[in-house]
């Protein structure tokens, strides 16, 4: 989509459509899906902390998170009490059956409860 000009060095203005499907798995719950930047959490190796100073103290049992690229696109599913996330995003997955979402569904991670 152009803006009203006849120049064609003139900005192209795009608009971002969020894709949004909801279903209900065969347990009877409802699940909203979309496209979403993903939250994806990972642990830090003891390797990757070797040059940190022995002054600063950790909190016992605490895990510890680093994010992931957030320029990776993932499907966000969530339901009244649950949320998982799978990447990379089928091809097509707007188009697909309720039963090939709920198989999605089933290959998603389980994310921790908000």
């Amino acid at each position: 989509m152009r803006p009203p000009s006849d120049d064609p060095r003139a900005p192209v203005i795009g608009t971002a459509i969020m894709i949004r499907r909801s279903f209900t798995d065969r347990d009877g719950r409802a699940w909203t899906v979309s496209e979403a930047p993903p939250r994806v959490l990972t642990l830090i190796g003891a390797r990757e902390r070797r040059n940190a100073p022995r002054s600063h103290g950790r909190v016992a049992g605490a895990a510890r998170f680093a994010t992931r690229d957030l320029a990776t696109p993932c499907l966000q599913f969530e339901s009244a009490r649950h949320r998982r996330q799978l990447t990379p995003i089928p091809a097509r997955w707007d188009e697909m059956r309720e039963d090939e979402l709920e198989d999605l569904l089933g290959a998603a991670t389980v994310l921790p409860e908000a």
